[in-house]
């Protein structure tokens, strides 16, 4: 990333909804870091939910991965599950970006979408899978205390 570039800190909870393209409005305080196009791709970790990146971010992310990492079957299988799902998409002027049909399906995206600002991401979720999701968490940082 440039110097002098703020980078984006994404962070609060937003209730969105997905229109009948099967678009969603970005919350006006996370456009301020794109421009006109973002990637979207499943969650790296396996979570049930969408993640959308900054260019900037996607690639700083992507070039982490370690081309060592390619010589296990395991990873290879798990990096090309990611990296097939994901997706270059234009945002319109008014925050507009269509969420890709493959994607929406994989994480149970109908109407509803719970927009979860998490750092240098933003995470996608069906607002019921998020609550258990979220529960669940709680649990365990609660046993963990």
């Amino acid at each position: 990333m440039t110097e002098g570039v703020q980078r984006p800190r994404f962070f609060g909870a937003y209730a969105h909804t997905l229109d009948p393209k099967g678009r969603i409005t970005l919350p006006a305080r996370f456009r301020t870091f794109f421009e006109d196009r973002c990637f979207i791709t499943p969650s790296q970790y396996g979570d049930p939910c969408l993640v959308i990146w900054t260019p900037q971010d996607y690639e700083a992310f992507t070039e982490k991965i370690n081309p060592d990492s390619w010589d296990d079957a395991a990873t290879r299988l798990r990096l090309r599950s990611w990296l097939k799902g994901t997706f270059e998409v234009e945002i319109d002027r008014t925050g507009r970006m269509p969420v890709p049909a493959p994607l929406r399906q994989s994480a149970s995206l109908v109407k509803e979408v719970s927009v979860q600002g998490v750092l240098e991401r933003i995470e996608l979720w069906d607002p019921s899978v998020w609550e258990s999701y979220s529960a669940q968490e709680s649990s365990i940082e609660r046993e963990g205390r």
